[in-house]
Formats: structure tokens, sequence, C-alpha cells
């Protein structure tokens, strides 16, 4: 019996109610985008078009699992070509899919193309033998003939649109974005039901089909946001440390991370994301555009630095770090002419940073002439104030937000340079205590803002401010990156980007995706489902992970995350012992409506291992609770155990499940759990004896696991210690 075919049917428009403030920078902005979109429905296996009178009839890919269909690309697509990269894409997974493989030819190798009975035909003798249907993958001249192209579609835009029996499968080729013929590839899969939920092929979903089809359709699309940008945290120094900690090498790290991400065919995460684009904006930190800092200009010129408490203005301690004077009128002269001159040796420089150095053991200035911008009206902020230059002793006063010192002194550059320039933009920030808008001053035109905060409550004052050009630059994802417990935000993240999308925000750049995949990857996906849909809500980003990643258990884990979200969302996350069975008797029942159907187990399990280090921080957390206020009820043979179950997990995690929790920057971020000093559980290692046993019997978990005990069984930990001699180092 062949199962029923999976066709593309009807599509439902939504008009996002948009302005673009910055669309002359973009080329468009968050504009009036029509946008098309419907989920196939995978639990029926098809999606039936609407019946309309003289509607063309399905596009076979696929019958009984043989190609029905070519897929041509343009003449002049060259090996490495997005078109080429598509079209493999496209082939690979319809195989994966189907196990027919659809032949790839070059318009040119199928002679002049014509219309039969509305039907495109090629030369006799040069189709293969088969396919009566074709997939136009790419701007052909067969499509333009057509009348299928890419005209009046923004950078990134895509088009997939069926016309008798073709398929068309296109975009612009623009120098800022030219991934759209990808990304249009990447839409059809979507709604065959590909995803990509996580990285490896455990969080790839591919639906077994025999018959693949396509319905009639017309989708014309253009992202709203130009510039699509999320941050991938990779093995610094600080990750390499917890390595350490986790007595394991990097070549061990490697090796599993590499065997994780593995594919058999197919792209990146970020890639199938659709995560991209370019429009010229960016930077970071830049010394508030002074280049060189201390160590080039510090001993002739100190009055630049900021004057510190001890009445000084040495910034040889603070490193890379260092603190302006902003209102020093001889270091505005000195950053604007280096600006200009920079400026007339590249005239393809477009944006210039004017961010200050972050962090560090520095104070802002504290001079008169510095105070004096800032306003007395401005809202409080508690202010650090460092004893010594490069210290870390400090205390704090209540003082006022610096924004308007900070919107002054980038002002004063931006007109001495724009005089010279005047289309040279400047990237400047909404952070730290300059993250509220300005009370006084307004911003120059030709600045870009870099808006960091992780709500929106801001960005419309800033705006009133005269910022014409924003684009989002938030921490949000870093949220929870240092315990590794459950925190879903996907409410949170569609309400704010709907919202900046609505007032003109030209770009993203989300600081970081951590790797803690079985605990924040709904996060990360949702966030990348937003840079390339802003208008997307919640409930459809969740049914777009749900329903094609967990079959029959879809709805209990779409109300898994649900309540992880009502239980994450309050301003202190409770992770109660009630909460957490009721969150695992949700994953129990997707477990078990999901017999039978392996792929959708394992994703189960792997949202489990999640679940269950949750449980066992919330647990340990307990414990030191009870350890801080001296419970003679805590159990300290238990403790030991569960602290020797927390390092192995880690260990465990790192080497065979590894997206699911970035061990070892949690190693770091936790200080090496320096929070349970009280249970001695800071740099707690297990014995060398335990250890061997652990990595010599090959005891490793699962994600089946349905309780610490199970947790502690599943390493060995239940059987007795081996001879303790001295821990491991």
């Amino acid at each position: 019996m062949i199962p029923s075919p999976c066709p593309v049917g009807p599509f439902f428009s939504r008009f996002p109610h948009a302005t673009s403030s910055g669309r002359s920078l973009a080329g468009r902005g968050a504009c009036r985008v029509l946008y098309v979109g419907i989920m196939c429905a995978l639990a029926a296996g098809m999606v039936r078009a609407a019946d309309r009178k003289g509607a063309d009839g399905p596009v076979s890919l696929v019958a009984a699992g043989r190609p029905t269909a070519l897929i041509v690309l343009p003449a002049e697509a060259g090996r490495r070509s997005v078109e080429t990269e598509a079209a493999k894409l496209l082939a690979d997974h319809l195989w994966l899919m189907s196990g027919a493989r659809l032949d790839v030819k070059r318009e040119t190798d199928l002679g002049t193309a014509s219309i039969a009975a509305d039907r495109l035909v090629f030369e006799a003798g040069k189709v293969p033998e088969g396919p009566t249907h074709f997939v136009l993958v790419g701007e052909s001249r067969t499509a333009r003939s057509l009348g299928l192209t890419s005209d009046g579609l923004g950078p990134g835009g895509i088009l997939v649109q069926t016309r008798g029996n073709v398929l068309a499968l296109l975009g612009p080729a623009a120098a800022s974005d030219n991934g759209g013929t990808r990304h249009a590839v990447i839409e059809l899969l979507e709604r065959l039901g590909v995803r990509y939920l996580w990285p490896g092929e455990v969080g790839r979903v591919i639906p077994k089909r025999e018959t693949i089809s396509v319905d009639p359709l017309a989708l014309r699309f253009t992202p709203p946001i130009g510039q699509r940008h999320i941050r991938f945290a990779g093995m610094g120094e600080r990750s390499e440390s917890g390595l350490v900690r986790l007595q394991l090498t990097r070549d061990q790290w490697d090796q599993a991370a590499q065997q994780a991400a593995a594919l058999d065919r197919g792209v990146g995460w970020g890639v199938w994301q659709r995560l991209g684009g370019h429009i010229g904006i960016g930077g970071g930190h830049a010394g508030a555009g002074l280049r060189g800092g201390w160590t080039e200009h510090g001993q002739k010129h100190p009055e630049w630095f900021a004057l510190q408490a001890d009445g000084t203005r040495d910034q040889s301690a603070a490193g890379d770090r260092w603190r302006l004077c902003k209102s020093n009128p001889e270091l505005i002269e000195f950053v604007a002419a280096s600006i200009i001159e920079r400026a007339n040796a590249d005239p393809d420089l477009r944006c210039v940073s004017l961010s200050p150095n972050d962090g560090g053991y520095s104070s802002h200035c504290l001079c008169a002439n510095c105070k004096k911008l800032d306003p007395p009206n401005a809202p409080p902020v508690p202010f650090t104030v460092f004893e010594r230059v490069g210290k870390p002793q400090r205390h704090q006063i209540d003082y006022v937000a610096l924004t308007d010192r900070m919107v002054w002194y980038w002002n004063q550059i931006a007109e001495r340079v724009t005089r010279v320039h005047p289309n040279l933009l400047f990237l400047v920030e909404a952070y730290s205590y300059w993250s509220t808008p300005p009370v006084r001053e307004r911003l120059h035109p030709n600045m870009v803002l870099r808006y960091v905060p992780s709500g929106s409550e801001g960005w419309e004052g800033w705006q009133r401010a005269g910022a014409k050009r924003i684009y989002w630059r938030p921490n949000i994802l870093l949220t929870g990156r240092r315990d590794g417990k459950l925190h879903v935000m996907v409410q949170r993240l569609a309400d704010t980007m709907h919202f900046m999308a609505d007032r003109g925000m030209l770009a993203t750049d989300f600081d970081s995706i951590i790797h803690h995949w079985a605990v924040h990857g709904l996060n990360y996906y949702a966030t990348a489902r937003l840079t390339w849909n802003p208008y997307l809500t919640a409930d459809e980003i969740l049914d777009s992970y749900c329903q094609p990643g967990f079959g029959a258990g879809a709805d209990s884990v779409k109300r898994y995350f649900l309540r992880a979200q009502e239980i994450t969302s309050k301003p202190e996350p409770s992770h109660s012992p009630e909460a957490l069975r009721e969150l695992r008797r949700l994953l129990d029942a997707a477990d078990q409506a999901c017999a039978g159907d392996e792929a959708a187990a394992a994703r189960v399990a792997f949202l489990r291992m999640g679940l269950n280090f949750t449980e066992l921080q919330v647990t340990l957390d307990r414990l030191n609770d009870q350890a801080v206020n001296k419970d003679p009820g805590l159990d300290s043979q238990r403790v030991a155990r569960l602290l020797d179950l927390n390092y192995l997990t880690l260990r465990d995690v790192a080497l065979h499940h590894n997206p699911a929790i970035h061990a070892p920057h949690l190693m770091w971020g936790t200080g090496d759990f320096a929070r349970w000093s009280p249970l001695r559980g800071r740099g707690h290692r297990p014995t060398a004896e335990r250890m061997a046993q652990v990595d010599g019997g090959g005891f490793r978990l699962t994600g089946r696991e349905h309780s610490l005990d199970q947790m502690l069984t599943a390493l060995g930990l239940d059987r007795p210690v081996p001879r303790k001699t001295e821990q491991a180092p």
C-alpha cells in the first residue's frame, strides 16, 4: 500500500502593520510584507488545496518511490553557485524522505523549452525517461519565460510558485543576501515537514514519504530584517578551562562535537534557519572611537582619560578596557580627525563604531565637566565606583544614567566628521548606564543605534530622541547560561520581535547560542524563526517545533513547553518539586504517545536529559540551602553521591550527548559550582577509582532515565564505592 502523498497546499496571507524608518539604509526595513504561510498537516499526511475553478493540478516530485520530476538549473549556474548548492540540498532531502533521487540538469542540456497544453516541455530525447514535471531552481531563462522571476523581491527574498507542471524555487542574487534561491528550497522542504530543531541527526526531522507532490501555490516573500545574525559560542579560553576541570582534552571534545553535529547530507543549523544578510552596519566596543587607548596616548595625554575616585587618570592597569573623559574637547577633536583620516583612506568605509569599551575595573569619568553632561532628572541608576583602576574593590553610589553624556560626546564627533564625509554612519549603543533614552540630547541623524536591552521599553524613547536606524543586539539568549536549567521564553521573544519590527528594526545580533540545546533549544529555534519572519506568533513557533518533531507526542510536548514557560517567566523562576513532577509527567505522556516512533522518542529523550539535569541542579541547590541553614537532617551521603552524579553527568553529556548541555562552558560559568561551597561542592571530583569504574564499565546516560535515582544507576553510582584513595586531580 502506498502511503498518502504529502502535498503542499493553500496559503493564508498576513499583512504586518509595519513602518520602516531605516528603509533607505537597508533597501528595505520592517516594511509591509505579504507573508504567506501554512504548516503541512503532518498528522493527516497531506494538505489539500482549496477547490477553485481552473486551478492547476499538483506538481508531482516522487510517486511510489520513483522520481517524477527533474531539477533544472540556470545555464550559468556554476559548481559552487547558490543555485547548484540549493539543487543539491533539495535532491538530497527528497532522497532522504522517499529514497528517490531526482536528477539535476542545466537548462542548456535540455534544448529548447516550449509550452504545450499549458505544460512545459523540452526537446524530445533530452529529458531522462520518467520525469514529467520540472523544478526550476534559480532564476533561469526558462523561469523568466514563464513569468516566474524575482522582480520586486528584496535581498534574501523567495519565490515558491507552481505553474502547470512546473515548480519554481528562486530568489534574487543581491549582494547583501544572495541566498534567496536556497531560502526558497528550504521553504519548500519545511512545508513538506523537514525541520532542523537542533544540530545533528536527532534534531533533524525527515518525514518518510513514498509519494511527494506540491499542490498549487504562489508565495513571494522578502525577509523584513535585512541582517539576521545570532552568535554561536565557540570553545574559547573560558570553555577550555572548563574542559580541564572535566578532565577532558580538546581532541575528545572536538571529536564528540563533530560526531554529534554530523548529518547525512544537509547544511548547518544556522543556514537552514536562513540566518544571514548584510546591510553594511555592524561593529562592537571600540574605545569610543579612540584607537590605541592608554598604551598609545596615555603618557602624552592623560587628561583624555577618565578621572578616577583616587584623583588619578592613570589607566595603565585597565588593559584594553580603559575609560575616557567624554567632555575633553581636545580628545573629541583628535577622534574626529582620526576618523576623517580613515574615511579619506578608505572610500568604502560606511560605518565607524563610537561604542566605548565594555566591563573592566575602571570607573566612568568622575570629573566635574563630565558630570555637568548628566541631567539631574535622568533616570536613577546604581553606579559602580572602583577604588583603584585594575582592582576589583568597589562600592556603589546612587547616580543618574549617563545617556546624555554619551550622546553629547557622539554628536560632537559626528558633527565634525560629517562636514567632510556627510554619508558616514556611526555605530552607538543603548547599553549599561546609557540604556535608557536621553533626557536632553538628541541623536545626530547619522547614528546607528544598537539596542542592547532585552525588553522593548526604551525603544520608542530612543526613536523620539532622533534614532532613525536601530537594530537589536540583546544578551537575552544568555539567560540561564550559568546554571543550565530549563528556561522557555518564546512568548517574550515573539512579542518583542513583533514590536520592534513594527518600529523599523533593521537587523539582529543576538548574543549568544551557548549550546544548551536540551534546556534552551526552543529559545534558539524561536529566535531564528523570528529573525526570518518577526510576525510569527508564539503558538505558530511552538507548533512548527512540536508537530513535525514529536509526532503523536506533539501535544504533550507543546504543553510541556507552555508549562515550562509559565514556571520560568516569573522574576524568580520556581523549579519546585511539584512543577518538575508535572513537567516529567508531560514528557512521560509524550513518550507513551510516541511508542513505535523511534525518531520522535529519541527527541523526547533529548528533552528529558535537559529536565533531568535541571532537577539535579535544583536538588543540589536545595541541599545547599540546608547546608547554609545548618539543617541537622542533611543527608551527607546523598549529597556526596549527587555531587558525583553532577560531575559525571557533565562528562557524559560532553562525550556522548554533546548538544544537550555545553558542559565545559557551565563548569567555567559556575566557577566550578562555587555556589555549592557550603556543601563542599565547589571543585568536587569523584575519586579516581569511581572515575575509572564509570569510564571502564561503559556506563552512560540515555535520556530515558525518569528520576535522579535512575541516573545514579545508569552511571553505576548505585554500586559500592570502590576503595577510596585520593580524589582525581
